[in-house]
């Protein structure tokens, strides 16, 4: 613990709203101003754009992108000669595939080669958790970072909740001690109208405080992880209560957003989740709109989705950036999979996601090699269920660990049949009923652990 934080533990919550806060201003000012505006009006002057003028802007920025790269960025230079690759070869979209698909191990082991040989500097630094195991420290430029911020605030207004309107963040901030069980269980962002709450915290016992802070506050947003709303929900609905305010929307992000979450929050806030697919290194991001349907931006970066022999919608989820010349990423591999709205267009660009299915790493594989991803689906139709995780420590077989709801009668039989239906039969499955599922040290929730 350094000493700022030892500082802000020591302090009482009055306090600790203050330099929230403050640190809070420090953030808008980094965020919202200068360049923001400007990015403002080019994210709604594109929503104008026809399909043929997004994809030349989007080709005339790859174009500048690459010279970029060419000039002033070490790793690409190499690759670009040992490909034998001329200024005027990558062009179009359709010529990023002839560049190789770049991994974070790549960026890990040589960070200071994506760097430019003009020795900019960053306007920040984003480290990542390294919950994938693969922790990375990414130079971002001012251009991309605050259109990062003007594509998230973009998403809350399109959604019917204006900038500045009262919000609820659950994410995985620590507040407080986490031994520290007295209320309030909230701090309070003056700067951005935003009441923060801890996700480590909520309990049975603590819930009527979190429903007390939340209905004087009267947020018109809840936003944060998956899970930790769920949470929330589960509790308003073990506890047999409603909601003291009505959220116009609901935003979640940095998890992937299971069926069965959704289904539950929705039917406890009485609103609609729109999740959105942001990433750390700020080379996508991906909105859902009214139809549930991923809509990558096309300003900060191209994204692709790589299928594979075996799939015709499903593959990994590329990003090539538009914008950050501090630290470019091109054909990066964020590590996840996705699933593409319609197969007859283009993969290449801007094509509208059904789904973002979680990594590769969370898929389930079958005795006979398939991998299988998002194996909510199995809960289906499952009732009792208050969370479920699966682990799986070979292929064939898995154990779910199971949170029973003491509401509802579960039957495991349901379960189990519908494990081996979309499994195979020959799915070994076993239940492991625990009283909690623990998150990840930053808070996180993880549907699928695979233990091989």
């Amino acid at each position: 613990m350094n000493l700022i934080e030892k500082i802000y533990f020591g302090a009482p919550p009055l306090l600790q709203n203050y330099l929230i806060s403050l640190y809070g201003y420090k953030l808008y000012k980094r965020r919202y101003t200068g360049l923001y505006n400007e990015l403002r009006k080019e994210i709604e002057d594109i929503k104008e754009f026809s399909v043929p003028k997004i994809k030349a802007l989007q080709e005339e920025r790859l174009h500048q992108m690459v010279a970029h790269c060419r000039t002033q960025i070490p790793y690409y230079q190499q690759i670009f000669a040992e490909l034998g690759l001329g200024p005027n070869d990558i062009t179009g979209l359709q010529d990023l595939n002839k560049l190789p698909i770049l991994n974070k191990q790549t960026i890990l082991e040589q960070s200071h080669n994506f760097r430019p040989k003009n020795g900019a500097k960053p306007f920040m630094v984003q480290h990542t958790s390294g919950s994938t195991g693969t922790p990375l420290a990414l130079e971002v430029d001012e251009c991309t970072y605050k259109l990062a911020m003007a594509l998230l605030v973009d998403h809350e207004e399109s959604h019917g909740v204006p900038f500045g309107a009262k919000r609820a963040t659950f994410a995985g901030r620590m507040l407080k001690p986490a031994d520290n069980m007295k209320p309030p269980f909230s701090r309070f962002n003056r700067a951005e109208n935003q009441r923060l709450f801890s996700s480590y915290h909520l309990n049975e016992n603590t819930f009527t405080h979190y429903k007390k802070e939340l209905d004087k506050f009267q947020p018109e947003e809840l936003i944060g992880y998956p899970s930790a709303i769920y949470d929330l929900a589960t509790h308003y609905q073990n506890s047999n209560s409603k909601p003291g305010f009505e959220p116009k929307t609901i935003i979640t992000n940095s998890e992937t957003l299971l069926q069965w979450q959704r289904e539950k929050i929705e039917s406890v806030f009485g609103c609609r989740i729109y999740d959105y697919y942001g990433t750390a290194e700020y080379v996508i991001f991906a909105g859902q709109d009214k139809a549930g349907i991923y809509k990558p931006n096309p300003l900060i970066g191209i994204t692709e989705v790589d299928i594979g022999p075996d799939s015709v919608d499903t593959g990994k989820l590329l990003a090539t950036t538009l914008t950050n010349t501090q630290m470019p990423l091109l054909r990066y591999n964020l590590g996840d999979t996705a699933t593409i709205e319609d197969k007859t267009l283009p993969t290449t660009g801007t094509p509208g996601l059904l789904s973002v299915n979680g990594r590769i790493d969370d898929y389930i594989e079958t005795s006979d090699g398939r991998m299988i991803g998002r194996i909510d689906h199995v809960f289906k139709g499952v009732s009792g269920v208050q969370e479920a995780q699966v682990v799986q420590r070979q292929a064939g077989s898995a154990t779910i660990r199971l949170v029973k709801d003491s509401t509802t009668r579960f039957r495991e039989s349901i379960l189990i049949a519908n494990c081996k239906q979309r499994l195979g039969d020959d799915f070994i499955v076993g239940v492991e009923y625990v009283p909690k599922i623990p998150r990840s040290r930053n808070g996180k929730f993880r549907s699928v652990i695979r233990e091989k």
